[in-house]
């Protein structure tokens, strides 16, 4: 009986810790997101199969600050899950394109980012509250917020990416 009973002790301990590494990695999940890069929108900053690491509770603490990188649903286009922009405008921002320079708020924005000049329709917004505006640093090669408008930062908005888990050797704000 006390084989059994010694046994029976070992099993418990088993099942109790494999319970919390479980409730552990569903906890993980929850909060950190593993996300790949597809496509090259936002090239130079991110390629493709760039593998990140983002914080799903980042807009449930914080407001969105200029250059965060954030992934969404892609429910506008049909074989895509995600969208990985940089925000450009906050709420309350005026968002301009003349002659393919970016203004926020009447000042044009230093984009050393992006992959090059932009070749794209003028345009002029106003970022309501709760918004934000998003474009990917590969303007003429990105479906942004251009083309669908602002997004909703506390609905929309999956994750904010914290950094770039592979490769390691580049930072994810833009390379030269």
């Amino acid at each position: 009986m006390g084989k059994y009973s010694s046994l029976l002790k070992d099993l418990r301990k088993f099942f109790l810790i494999l319970i919390v590494m479980i409730c552990l990695a569903i906890s993980f999940r929850a909060v950190i997101s593993p996300e790949i890069v597809i496509g090259d929108s936002m090239e130079n900053s991110l390629h493709e199969r760039d593998y990140l690491i983002s914080s799903r509770l980042a807009y449930k603490y914080q407001k969105p600050h200029y250059d965060d990188i954030v992934s969404f649903d892609a429910e506008l286009v049909a074989g895509q899950d995600l969208f990985i922009k940089r925000v450009i405008g906050l709420p309350g921002d005026h968002i301009q394109i003349k002659d393919n320079v970016l203004y926020r708020n009447g000042k044009a924005v230093d984009e050393p980012y992006i992959k090059e000049p932009m070749d794209t329709n003028d345009l002029d917004i106003k970022v309501d509250k709760g918004k934000i505006f998003v474009m990917g640093d590969n303007r003429n090669h990105s479906m942004d917020s251009r083309d669908f408008g602002t997004i909703d930062f506390h609905k929309e908005v999956r994750a904010k990416a914290l950094f770039r888990l592979k490769p390691l050797n580049q930072d994810f704000k833009y390379s030269e």
